[in-house]
């Protein structure tokens, strides 16, 4: 469980995973999704310089969620977190799918105080999901999961 720990200065796959999981579930159900469950993993994709006599702080977490909505639509949750603040926000790029259609892709989940990107953004756009707006449209920039290793560490909170 090395790779699962926090290290000084960067982010936890833990902590990524737990926020990453709470405030997609939040953000999904603004959207109108209906969560029956959902469960995310992360991994780290990037570190910072090494410190003297310490591991390098991880500055990138991959975080890949599955879940399930009340009528049995698969939910996924995917992209690059870069940034936590507590367990209110979520800062990188992720993108959530439900029965294959992209419901929001964004660079902000939950309440980023003093966070200039912060802003809602306009209908089917990229941005903070604090407001529900239309599937991708046509021309909206995307990108693909990555395959995380079944090593990853992975936290499911009951009750979703």
């Amino acid at each position: 469980m090395v790779g699962c720990e926090p290290t000084a200065g960067g982010l936890s796959t833990i902590s990524v995973s737990v926020t990453t999981d709470q405030l997609a579930t939040r953000a999904l159900e603004r959207n109108h999704v209906t969560v029956q469950w959902l469960a995310c993993s992360g991994q780290v994709e990037g570190t910072g310089k090494k410190g003297e006599g310490s591991p390098p702080p991880v500055t990138a977490v991959g975080v890949d969620c599955q879940g399930q909505t009340r009528d049995g639509k698969k939910i996924i949750v995917y992209g690059r977190v870069t940034g936590i603040s507590g367990d209110s926000c979520v800062r990188g790029n992720l993108t959530a799918k439900v029965g294959g259609r992209t419901v929001f892709t964004s660079t902000v989940l939950g309440s980023c105080a003093g966070d200039a990107s912060a802003t809602p953004p306009e209908p089917g756009r990229t941005g903070r999901t604090d407001q529900p707006g239309p599937s991708s449209q046509p021309g909206q920039p995307s990108w693909s999961p990555q395959p995380w290793p079944s090593d990853s560490c992975s936290t499911t909170l009951p009750g979703k």
